[in-house]
């Protein structure tokens, strides 16, 4: 008697191989999520324990409006806010609004990847520093994130360039480094506040 003829496996194979790698590519996407954002991985590397003002991104793109404890305010509301603060702690009006535009595009509930919170982006540990008790009530965290880049301005006497740099990566890198820290990211933000302050002095 005849032996029945072999099946032809090659299409299950070949849809076996195709799971394999939807697996393998799953696998990955995984991984590169699990290594942080790039200053959780400088901290790694730069015995980064410390407490610091960072955030995944310096650009209005990468934070949300999901989180709100206010109704929108008025672009006049926030201007006078932001000049009286101004007036307050003595800072550059223009400097303010050209780091507020960078960190949150003016949005009072915006919301990091990394958890910086409000229209100057302070994250949890700064604000809970400066006293800051609600991050998305504008005078709050306006008066927070004012106040801490005065407080930069004074430790690096008035270097904009290195307040900036403090307060979009922390004052140990920029201490670290004596400097502004060395990583393309970090360098076109100081650019960018500047150019947008530059910008903000001509209108």
């Amino acid at each position: 008697m005849k032996g029945l003829p072999h099946p032809d496996l090659s299409g299950v194979n070949r849809v076996k191989n195709r799971i394999t790698e939807i697996q393998n590519l799953f696998g990955r996407t995984t991984n590169e999520t699990s290594r942080g954002t790039f200053v959780e991985v400088l901290d790694k590397k730069m015995s980064g324990a410390e407490k610091t003002q960072d955030k995944d991104f310096p650009f209005p793109s990468n934070v949300n409006s999901s989180r709100s404890s206010k109704s929108n305010p008025s672009p006049s509301y926030l201007d006078g806010i932001i000049e009286e603060k101004c007036r307050k702690y003595g800072v550059d009006g223009a400097l303010v609004r050209a780091v507020i535009k960078m960190e949150s595009g003016g949005n009072p509930r915006a919301v990091s990847k990394a958890g910086a919170m409000g229209l100057m982006q302070l994250m949890p540990s700064t604000a809970e520093m400066l006293g800051v008790k609600d991050p998305f009530n504008p005078e709050e965290n306006l008066d927070g994130g004012i106040r801490y880049l005065k407080m930069l301005l004074e430790k690096y006497r008035g270097d904009e360039k290195l307040a900036l740099a403090a307060y979009h990566s922390g004052p140990s890198r920029v201490d670290k480094w004596g400097g502004i820290p060395p990583y393309p990211i970090v360098r076109h933000y100081v650019k960018t506040v500047l150019a947008l302050k530059e910008r903000a002095e001509r209108e």
